[in-house]
């Protein structure tokens, strides 16, 4: 076992070394691609600043950009929130199913001792019977999901 682990190391090594350039690179890239993205957006806004300064004066112009800044932060901010709410709602109710299904199981298991007695009067066929259905409905359960 131990001949294995040596190869195994070094391979495992040389992949985390080809990630980590990959990762050093895609860094680099991003990083010059939001210091452009901010430069371009300041342009933007200076341009819009000079079109409304234009139109409705130099002191209302920087008041209409950040209402229109404001506006759409708090509508990006409902959207998300929103989107949350909902993930929320959704991982509560998985996790009441799963709190239903252990229950459930947790019934049944405890259920088996009082059960046992009168199984062991019926006897073997029952559990034949049993497994017979069982297995049926499982082959059926599979010809469904093809």
């Amino acid at each position: 076992m131990r001949a294995l682990l040596g190869p195994l190391g070094a391979l495992l090594g040389i992949e985390a070394a080809s990630i980590k350039d990959r990762m050093k690179r895609q860094a680099v890239l991003w990083g010059i691609v939001g210091a452009l993205s901010l430069i371009a957006v300041a342009f933007i806004l200076v341009a819009i600043n000079t079109a409304l300064a234009y139109v409705v004066g130099p002191v209302i112009a920087p008041l209409i950009i950040a209402i229109a800044a404001v506006l759409i932060a708090l509508a990006v901010y409902g959207v998300f929130h929103w989107r949350d709410t909902m993930e929320a709602h959704r991982d509560a109710e998985k996790k009441r199913s799963a709190e239903m299904t252990a229950l459930i199981t947790t019934a049944a298991i405890t259920a088996i001792p009082l059960i046992l007695p009168t199984l062991r009067r019926v006897g073997v066929p029952t559990a034949s019977a049993a497994a017979a259905i069982y297995s049926l409905l499982q082959s059926k359960a599979f010809r469904r999901d093809d």
